[in-house]
């Protein structure tokens, strides 16, 4: 489900930022 959710955001937004966005999630905060 939540891959889903990823795949929309990534074809509306762009892929680039939706890595930057996932990685800076997962690495910083």
């Amino acid at each position: 489900m939540m891959l889903h959710l990823i795949h929309e955001y990534a074809r509306h937004n762009g892929h680039a930022d939706l890595l930057r966005e996932a990685v800076d999630g997962t690495t910083g905060v």
